[in-house]
């Protein structure tokens, strides 16, 4: 009978043995990162390439990035040398570069409501159309929502087109319809230099 006993026990012992080291109870999170991982992103990329599509199957935009580091905690992602191409089926397609950039709020995408790319160093923005002809902006810092194709910066910022030149101290700009607001401020008014072979056109 004791001998009974001791099988049982070291049957019971043997059960909670193989629970515990069950491969499907997942491994013990650790309590804290390691001094050597803190700062360190959650995942890292190279040469990526980002691209959403309408409901209809049509391209909606396409970021690439030459790196891309993200920080889930912080739902921040970096980028290094990052390009984005804003598609519309009613025009053709912005194209937006810079030197380096960050996405705030990415965690739906791109296209979600509190998704804001902002873009840093040598910002081009531009649009070739066959119609209206080339559009071309340059800045400093540039934020843009491209949901709904939306861009906007506080900082001077240069736009050049066939027509001419214009030079103002902030833009807000509605990608989708092509409309403008150009801002000024005390130190400075909208400048345009319309190129002589343009004027009484």
């Amino acid at each position: 009978m004791k001998q009974l006993g001791s099988g049982v026990l070291l049957a019971v012992g043997l059960l909670l043995l193989a629970f515990y080291l069950a491969p499907w109870r997942g491994a013990v999170p650790p309590e804290g990162l390691p001094p050597e991982l803190e700062g360190e992103p959650d995942l890292y990329m190279e040469d990526a390439v980002i691209s959403q599509f309408q409901d209809d199957g049509a391209l909606q935009y396409r970021l690439t990035a030459q790196q891309v580091r993200t920080f889930d905690a912080e739902q921040r992602a970096e980028l290094i040398n990052p390009h984005l191409s804003l598609h519309s089926p009613a025009a053709p397609p912005w194209e937006i570069s810079a030197r380096r950039g960050h996405l705030e709020g990415w965690r739906d995408g791109l296209d979600g409501q509190d998704a804001v790319l902002v873009l840093n160093g040598e910002v081009v923005l531009r649009q070739i159309d066959p119609q209206r002809g080339s559009t071309r902006m340059r800045t400093t810092e540039l934020r843009v929502r491209p949901e709904p194709r939306y861009a906007e910066t506080e900082r001077d910022v240069m736009i050049e087109t066939e027509a001419g030149r214009t030079v103002a101290q902030g833009l807000k700009a509605d990608l989708e319809r092509r409309i403008l607001n150009l801002q000024a401020d005390a130190d400075g008014p909208v400048h345009t230099i319309v190129l002589p072979e343009r004027i009484g056109q």
